[in-house]
């Protein structure tokens, strides 16, 4: 009986414990979490290029020195897959060179 006891107890309280690590995860995600809006990627070196579908434009780590900012892309592009569209651009990364990120105004 008061094996069980103590048991219970336990398990209580090491629920607790993880609903409050949860919680701290919660709270570390949203302040990491960067506005969406105030993301201005034509801050980034961008180099005009021209492929079979046309004129668009061409970043890289090393042009940048992986900032904050290409960070931010890059994360943006590994969350939707690859492919991305904010404000009037559609970004991509590029097919053979993971440190590399294609751009492309929308018409």
């Amino acid at each position: 009986m008061a094996d069980d006891l103590a048991l219970e107890a336990l398990t209580d309280f090491l629920n607790g414990v993880e609903a409050g690590i949860e919680a701290a995860r919660q709270t570390i995600k949203k302040a990491k979490k960067i506005d969406e809006d105030k993301l201005d990627f034509s801050r980034l070196f961008w180099e005009k290029k021209t492929g079979t579908k046309g004129e668009f434009e061409q970043t890289s780590e090393r042009a940048n020195g992986n900032n904050d900012l290409w960070k931010a892309l890059r994360a943006k592009l590994k969350e939707s897959k690859g492919f991305w569209q904010h404000a009037e651009y559609k970004y991509w990364n590029d097919m053979q060179q993971e440190t590399i990120i294609d751009r492309r105004k929308v018409v």
